[in-house]
């Protein structure tokens, strides 16, 4: 004989939760291929140095992310999301020619230090070497 199991009437639904840690990856949609994005810190100085020395453009958040835990909350009035303890970042683009042209420079810079310490200067009490293996650097 099986017995009949009842639930209560005004039990108390499990609310949904997220494991700690496993959150939903923000993404940026609405691209222009001609352009290059990226999310920077609302710090005056940071916008500064992206927007008035760089030539970077700040978007319109709401056109451009999906996902992540704070882009749903209504009203951005400020054009920003929140990332936590208190900081807000925005969404600013380049046009693609300009960004390949920055990272270029960029990977000049880092392959001259590079060499540096693969033929450094012999001087006294210097001894051994430093091999960096090509198939094992990150390049994008």
């Amino acid at each position: 004989m099986v017995d009949k199991v009842e639930t209560k009437p005004n039990a108390p639904v499990r609310p949904k939760r997220k494991p700690v840690g496993i959150r939903q990856r923000l993404n940026i949609i609405n691209q222009d291929p001609n352009r290059a994005y990226r999310l920077i810190d609302a710090d005056p100085d940071r916008i500064s140095m992206f927007v008035d020395e760089s030539g970077w453009r700040i978007e319109k958040i709401k056109d451009h992310l999906v996902g992540g835990q704070r882009t749903d909350v209504p009203g951005p009035t400020d054009n920003a999301i929140s990332v936590g303890k208190g900081k807000k970042q925005i969404l600013v683009s380049i046009e693609r020619e300009f960004y390949e042209e920055d990272q270029a420079e960029k990977a000049k810079l880092a392959d001259a230090k590079e060499a540096g310490i693969k033929n450094p200067q012999a001087s006294e009490g210097q001894y051994g070497n430093v091999q960096i293996k090509e198939e094992l650097r990150k390049r994008s």
